[in-house]
């Protein structure tokens, strides 16, 4: 191969992410590296001007151009098995990488052992930094019919009168989302942390707005650096602002540093919402990549025949990366190689486009890549709780005479029937990789984790 030949293709793959593609590829354009490398994007039939955007702006950029929305898995495949460099790399258009990423990326596979290296993932931070902000207030339980201790009513957070919500970071502190539209909202703990990310340069101090209400009328306590507020909370839905010197120290936030898979056969990203204090900066094996900013060596993801398309978006990565580990490759997660990421810009996490694919494609992977005695008992626990929340929405109406919450049981039954829709796919697949496996299921199992 000649010395000026590129040795990677960087794909990004592309769906109405106009407003994001500036930014991923002029910080591409800025890398700092010794290895020529090629830059395509993957559009999967945007509506919006992102192909007009790339070619006025970006001539030297490859575009690939779908017909139809493939999702993650189909429109990077689109890209991948076209691929004739010795390294394939992916990264999400809602990703900046930092001017050595790519040369920390391709690192390690030419370091001495590394032969059967299929791929090394990056160290993933949010993009924003944040603020952190503590939160306390007396705790209340609603009774049989829902055994959690319960705090407020959180319904939106502004910076600076942006609505910023969706960018906040609140797993520590909030349940799952109810509601749709201006009733959506979060029930909080009686107590937990808050991440709210706060714009870098702003002169004078910095209001940040919570909209809440209670079951009752009490008092919230908010607690950041050096100082704290006591604000009232009532039935009444209200807005409450503070404000927070721009000198507020921020912090930066783990977004994944290599993913990993519960003993539930649950996939996660490991270290996520951690605040990053340098515990994720030693390189080490992972069971799992991210698909996020990703470089594969480009002959095991050929063996592998790449993402499966029929998951379309999400646990994609999870299974090629089960798939390659059961082929007797390895996955090293290289925390020198940093993104920033804007999590959840292009698919709203707890959406139901987000529900029905998390859910659905958890149990298509169990189905193809776990033992028979983990599949069967997680996906069969599927149908179970489905029947039981069912049960429950039932009891609760006739007791409190309110209507029922059907849709998360209809979500449900979508996701079972789509999923027994490919069931037979999947099992012939599963047979395939178990003809050539070269590590044993159970085995591969040990790299689970238990639910904290």
């Amino acid at each position: 191969m000649p010395s000026d030949a590129p040795i990677a293709t960087v794909v990004i793959c592309n769906w109405n992410g106009e407003r994001l593609l500036r930014a991923c590829l002029d910080a591409l354009a800025r890398q700092q590296t010794s290895a020529p490398f090629l830059t395509w994007v993957v559009d999967n039939a945007s509506t919006d001007q992102s192909v007009a955007l790339l070619e006025r702006e970006y001539p030297s950029v490859r575009v690939l151009r779908n017909t139809e929305n493939l999702g993650f898995a189909g429109g990077n495949n689109t890209a991948l098995r076209q691929i004739t460099t010795p390294y394939a790399v992916l990264l999400n258009n809602d990703a900046t990488p930092e001017p050595d990423w790519l040369e920390q990326l391709l690192a390690p596979f030419s370091e001495p052992g590394a032969d059967r290296l299929a791929a090394v993932t990056s160290k993933v931070v949010f993009q924003p930094r944040f603020l952190r902000l503590e939160l306390k207030t007396d705790r209340f339980s609603p009774g049989a019919h829902d055994p959690r201790e319960l705090g407020l009513q959180l319904y939106r957070v502004s910076v600076e009168d942006e609505d910023v919500t969706e960018q906040v970071l609140m797993e520590r502190l909030t349940w799952g989302p109810e509601g749709e539209g201006p009733a959506r909202f979060r029930w909080t703990r009686p107590a937990g942390e808050l991440l709210v990310p706060l714009p870098d340069g702003l002169p004078g101090p910095i209001e940040i707005t919570l909209r809440w209400a209670a079951e009752r009328d009490k008092s919230a306590t908010l607690t950041w650096s050096g100082a704290s507020a006591t604000l009232p909370v009532t039935t009444t839905l209200e807005d409450v602002t503070i404000e927070v010197p721009s000198t507020t120290p921020v912090v930066d936030v783990v977004n994944n540093a290599g993913s990993i898979v519960m003993t539930a056969g649950y996939g996660a990203d490991r270290g996520y919402q951690d605040i990053d204090n340098g515990q994720y900066d030693e390189a080490q094996d992972v069971f799992a990549l991210c698909g996020c900013a990703v470089a594969f060596r480009t002959e095991a993801g050929r063996e592998a025949d790449w993402f499966d398309d029929d998951f379309f978006l999400y646990y994609e990565d999870t299974d090629l990366s089960w798939r390659l580990r059961a082929a007797g490759w390895t996955i090293r997660y290289e925390p020198k190689a940093v993104v920033r990421h804007i999590h959840s810009a292009t698919s709203i996490e707890w959406s139901p486009r987000f529900v029905f694919h998390t859910d659905r494609n958890r149990m298509l992977m169990l189905a193809k890549d776990a033992t028979a005695g983990l599949a069967v008992r997680e996906i069969g626990r599927y149908p179970l709780t489905t029947g039981s929340m069912a049960l429950r929405a039932v009891r609760h109406t006739l007791k409190y005479r309110t209507r029922p919450p059907v849709r998360p049981t209809l979500m449900r039954l979508k996701v079972m029937l789509s999923f027994l829709r490919l069931l037979p796919t999947m099992l012939a697949k599963r047979r395939r990789i178990g003809r050539t496996a070269q590590v044993d299921r159970r085995d591969l199992q040990q790299w689970l984790v238990a639910q904290r």
